[in-house]
Order: C-alpha cells, then structure tokens, then sequence
C-alpha cells in the first residue's frame, strides 16, 4: 500500500471507527428506556455487535501502524424523542455501511473481516427501519 493509500485507508477507518462508538454508547441506553422487551433486546445485539466492529476496526488501525481515536460521544439529548433520534442512528447505520464498504475495498487483503461486517450493517439498518416503524 501506497503512503497516501495508506493514509487514506487509516483516516477511513478512524471515521469509522468514530461513528461504531456511537451505536456503543446509545444503544444500550435505548434498550434502558424503550418500552417493548423484543425492541430493547434487538437494540442491545446492536449495541454489541458495534463493539465488535470497533474491535475489528481498532485491530486494522494498528495493524496498519495507525492510532485509533479516542471516543467522543454525544449524551442522548433531554428531551429525548425517540422516533426522531432512531431515525438519525438509522442514518449513521447507513453511514457505517458505506464507510465500511469503502475501507473493504481499499484494505483488500483485509476485506474478509470489513464484508462480514457490511453484511451486519446491512442487517442493522433493517432492523432500526423496523424499530422506527414499531415506536409510538
């Protein structure tokens, strides 16, 4: 890999990697508060299969000799409408997925590890979609 290729594919991965801390944190605070058990439990699988990728993607970080982001995140904002911020996790589930499909496509001798996850990422946002249309 090319120094700016390289360069390319560890800022990437840290913008990834940034929006995976998101889905860490907010996730299970909404399965905290949603009222439906079955939602709450999906929300949870989310939240974990999130640290998951950002295990994978910290992983790549250093082994392509980067350094991963420290996390920042949002508190869930007061009052919280909780249609309206699923919709924007929604977003950034779609934002993961391309990230992810763009870091499997440079990293390719990497890319087992980045297609498993865009296959999750494609289920996430199914599964959000399905959330939002259930909340109240």
């Amino acid at each position: 890999m090319k120094p700016s290729e390289l360069e390319e594919a560890l800022d990437l991965l840290r913008r990834t990697l940034e929006v995976e801390y998101q889905f860490i944190i907010h996730y299970p605070q909404l399965a905290k508060i949603i009222p439906d058990e079955e939602l709450a439990s999906k929300l949870q699988i989310l939240g974990l299969d999130s640290i998951q990728h950002a295990d994978v993607v910290s992983n790549t970080i250093s082994k392509l000799g980067g350094i991963a982001p420290i996390p920042t995140v949002a508190a869930l904002p007061e009052p919280l409408d909780l249609k309206n911020f699923l919709r924007k996790q929604l977003e950034l589930e779609k934002l993961a997925l391309s990230l992810h499909t763009k870091a499997e496509s440079i990293a390719k001798e990497l890319a087992f590890s980045f297609r498993q996850i865009t296959e999750q990422e494609q289920w996430h946002i199914k599964i959000v979609e399905e959330i939002i249309s259930r909340v109240g």
